[in-house]
């Protein structure tokens, strides 16, 4: 856990996730007070903390041993910090503790997204803003089943319980080796997939036009556009210019979208 916590903080220095917002957000959150949700072992958000020079750093994960990992190596790094069991649905907050809240790649595995919503503006003072990042369910690339296969769009394909059914099989053919990553049930009732809800980007657009929420930014990278190798790749600025194009066909374009991106302001 701390070599993987490490290694994502690595990563976040390396390559900010500014990228996908197209823009340097440290003006943006320079002395807030920061809510990391999803933080796992807590390498993205230590590293968060510092670039940003937040006034106060918390997170927020579902598993102990994430939380212990994470307390662990923000010590190793000298950064304080609030991390804390708990799910996206019941933060465990009080109301208006927070300037800002960031997550990347969480919205897409929680159970209720309507319901972490609600906790997210109940925790943001007001002003407060929303800094989402993550996976559309017709991305080609985020099926979640890449610790058994590397063919895109398979869910664009087969239906959720034929996709569970083949992965469960495959990790039972390899026994006792893959009984860390192995599912111990079928398809949950909030699952669209692999520990995935379905989630698109013209359904998390309904559901921020609620009347709660003020759209800062909406940007919608490109496949191939973001990530280390894309400013120097040809390539990937190849793969980002078809993909730009393709983002226009009506109803299939989001496929084409690299990640949903938001910022969302709490009035």
């Amino acid at each position: 856990m701390l070599d993987s916590a490490q290694a994502k903080w690595q990563s976040e220095r390396d390559y900010p996730w500014d990228n996908y917002f197209q823009m340097d957000l440290r003006s943006w959150l320079r002395g807030r007070a920061m809510l990391d949700l999803g933080c796992f072992n807590g390498g993205r958000s230590v590293a968060w903390a510092q670039r940003y020079r937040v006034a106060s750093l918390a997170g927020v994960d579902v598993d102990p041993v994430y939380i212990d990992a994470a307390q662990r190596f923000a010590a190793v790094r000298g950064v304080a910090a609030d991390f804390r069991v708990g799910t996206g649905e019941h933060l465990p907050w009080p109301d208006r503790s927070f300037d800002a809240i960031l997550t990347f790649d969480v919205f897409e595995h929680v159970q209720n997204l309507p319901r972490v919503m609600d906790e997210c503006h109940r925790v943001l003072r007001s002003g407060g803003r929303l800094f989402a990042v993550f996976p559309s369910y017709w991305q080609p690339a985020e099926h979640h089943l890449s610790l058994v296969t590397r063919v895109p769009a398979l869910q664009w394909v087969f239906p959720p319980k034929t996709l569970i059914r083949a992965y469960r099989d495959i990790l039972a053919e390899r026994g006792n080796d893959a009984a860390w990553y192995a599912r111990s049930s079928g398809l949950a009732e909030w699952e669209r997939g692999n520990t995935i809800n379905g989630t698109t980007q013209r359904g998390f657009a309904r559901l921020v036009r609620d009347g709660r929420w003020r759209v800062v930014m909406h940007p919608t990278p490109p496949l191939g556009a973001i990530g280390r190798r894309a400013s120097h790749s040809r390539l990937a600025r190849l793969v980002a210019a078809v993909a730009q194009a393709l983002q226009r066909l009506p109803l299939v374009g989001e496929a084409f979208t690299h990640r949903i991106v938001y910022v969302l302001e709490a009035p």
